[in-house]
C-alpha cells in the first residue's frame, strides 16, 4: 500500500507541475503579445496559444507527435483543462501548425523570458554547440553508403544569463559556421530584451570589433586573448590590451555555467534533431529552449531571493497555484 501511495503522490505532483508549466506559458504568450489566431477566417477549433503550448510540452516530454497526442495527453485531464482544450488535436494538426509558425515568435518568446523573470544588468555567457541530425550509428551509415567523415549537425550559438541560467537568445544555422559570425546579432537581440552588464566568451570571440559592439550597450566583454606570446605594444585594440595587462580570471570562470546549460538541455530534452526540414528543425529547437526556460522559472521560484526579481504577474501565477 505504501508503494502505491508514493506512486500516486508523484503522479499528482507531476500533473500539478504541468499545470503550472502551462499557466506560465500562457502568461509568457500574453506578455509578448502572441496572437491567438493568425487569420480571422480560421476555424477557431484550437487557438495559437494552445497549439504552441502543446509543441513546447511535446518537446518537454521527448515523445513523437503520435505518442504525445494518443498516450500522453488523454491521461492528463488537469493539463487539458489548464490549456482550455475541449478536444485533443491530431498529430498532423500539430505538425501543420509548426509549419505555419514563424521562428520569429520562438525568438520573441525566449527574449520575453528575461522580462518575465525580471532580469536586468545581466552577466551573460555566449558559446556554440551542435545538435546531431544522424539518428543511426556510424557503422550502419557506412553500410548504406552515406558519408560519416564529418558529423552532420545543426549549429546553435546561444547567450545565457549566468546567474539564473536562462537561455536569452539563440542563433540557429543549417550548417557549421564560426561562432564569431553570430556574435553581433545575438548580443543585439539580448540587448533589446534586457540591459547587459558583462558578456563572457571563449577565445573564439576575441576581436576588437566585438568589444565595440558590447560597448554600444554599456557593457564589458571578457574573452581570453589569442597569441599570448605577442607583446602588448604589438597587440591590436585598446580593450584587448587592457585584458592582456589585467585579465579578470575569477569573473571569466563563470563562463563554465554556459557549458552546464548546454549539458542540461541535451540531457533533459535530447541531443538529436528529429525534424527533416530546416524550418521544422528551428521550431523544434526553439521549443526545447523555451521548455528549458519554463522549467528554470518553476525551479527558481522555490528560492525567495531569485523569486523577488520575478514580475508581479508571474508571482501571482506561481503563488496562487500553490495556495
Amino acid at each position: 500500500m505504501t508503494k502505491h501511495r508514493k506512486i500516486s503522490r508523484r503522479k499528482t505532483y507531476r500533473n500539478r507541475s504541468l499545470i503550472k508549466f502551462a499557466e506560465v506559458l500562457f502568461l509568457l504568450f500574453e506578455l509578448v503579445q502572441f496572437p491567438k489566431h493568425f487569420s480571422k477566417y480560421s476555424k477557431k477549433i484550437f487557438n495559437n496559444w494552445q497549439l504552441f503550448a502543446l509543441l513546447v510540452l511535446r518537446a518537454k516530454s521527448k515523445l513523437s507527435a503520435e505518442d504525445f497526442v494518443e498516450q500522453f495527453l488523454p491521461g492528463n485531464t488537469g493539463l487539458l483543462n489548464a490549456l482550455g482544450l475541449t478536444a485533443i488535436p491530431t498529430a498532423s494538426a500539430l505538425r501543420k501548425f509548426a509549419g505555419r509558425l514563424k521562428a520569429f515568435w520562438g525568438h520573441t518568446a525566449l527574449a520575453g523570458c528575461a522580462q518575465l523573470a525580471g532580469l536586468s544588468d545581466v552577466c551573460v555567457g555566449i558559446d556554440g554547440t551542435g545538435h546531431s541530425k544522424q539518428r543511426g550509428s556510424r557503422h550502419y551509415y557506412r553500410r548504406i553508403g552515406k558519408r560519416t567523415k564529418k558529423k552532420d549537425f545543426v549549429k546553435v550559438v546561444g547567450i545565457d544569463d549566468l546567474t539564473t541560467q536562462h537561455v536569452l537568445a539563440v542563433k540557429i544555422r543549417k550548417k557549421s559556421r564560426h561562432d564569431n559570425v553570430d556574435f553581433k546579432p545575438s548580443v543585439n537581440r539580448v540587448a533589446r530584451a534586457t540591459s547587459l552588464d558583462t558578456v563572457i566568451g571563449d577565445k573564439g570571440f576575441d576581436a576588437q570589433k566585438n568589444h565595440e559592439v558590447v560597448h554600444q550597450h554599456g557593457a564589458l566583454l571578457i574573452t581570453p586573448i589569442r597569441n599570448q606570446d605577442v607583446p602588448i605594444w604589438r597587440t591590436k585594440g585598446a580593450d584587448r590590451k587592457k585584458l592582456k595587462r589585467n585579465f579578470p580570471t575569477r569573473t571569466y570562470h563563470k563562463r563554465s555555467k554556459k557549458e552546464t546549460v548546454w549539458s542540461v538541455v541535451k540531457q533533459k530534452f535530447g541531443d538529436i534533431v528529429r525534424a527533416l526540414t530546416f524550418h521544422m528543425q528551428k521550431i523544434e529547437l526553439l521549443c526545447r529552449y523555451l521548455a528549458y526556460n519554463i522549467d528554470r522559472i518553476l525551479t527558481l521560484q522555490k528560492k525567495p531571493k531569485i523569486r523577488a526579481s520575478f514580475s508581479d504577474e508571474l508571482c501571482i501565477t506561481l503563488i496562487g497555484d500553490t495556495a
